[in-house]
């Protein structure tokens, strides 16, 4: 006896790129600093809450971590990731809340994206090769209600991860 088992497809991770990109503009609910030069920002409206916390989910939750980083307003730099004055990146970065992330673009040739907000605001992610190998993850992509996270890096480009 056999069985024919259906399995949902898994898309890859540049469509799962394109997806987040067709979801433009999402509201900046929360922009904060992690731990030492990393950042979350959560965007779109709350799906629900944590099971753990508590706290709020949204529709996408954007973790940068292993990669330079820089927020520019207008044409100036206000942040960076080796900004060291933790209380100033955390007042730098909530001035992104309440605005609009409005395109995402990629630099395929040299692994760099731009991340543009209204209000004049653009985060900028760089791969750090002095600091970090090839194959780490410059930033993870979580969409509520999926199980996988869409992770970056210039080893692997996109790609799927549980």
């Amino acid at each position: 006896m056999s069985a024919v088992v259906y399995l949902p497809r898994i898309g890859s991770g540049s469509d799962k790129f394109n997806d987040f990109r067709a979801a433009l503009p999402l509201k900046v609910v929360q922009a904060r600093r992690g731990i030492g030069g990393y950042i979350t920002l959560d965007l779109g409206e709350q799906k629900g809450r944590d099971t753990i916390t508590r706290q709020p989910q949204f529709d996408w939750h954007l973790w940068v971590y292993m990669c330079d980083w820089d927020l520019y307003k207008t044409d100036s730099r206000i942040l960076w990731r080796r900004e060291s004055d933790n209380a100033l990146a955390g007042a730098v970065l909530e001035m992104l809340n309440g605005e609009m992330l409005i395109a995402v673009d990629h630099d395929e040739t040299d692994d760099c994206f731009v991340f543009s907000f209204s209000g004049g605001y653009r985060l900028h992610l760089d791969p750090d090769f002095f600091d970090y190998d090839g194959d780490d993850d410059m930033f993870m992509l979580f969409k509520f209600g999926e199980r996988d996270a869409l992770n970056y890096s210039p080893g692997k480009r996109f790609y799927r991860a549980a």
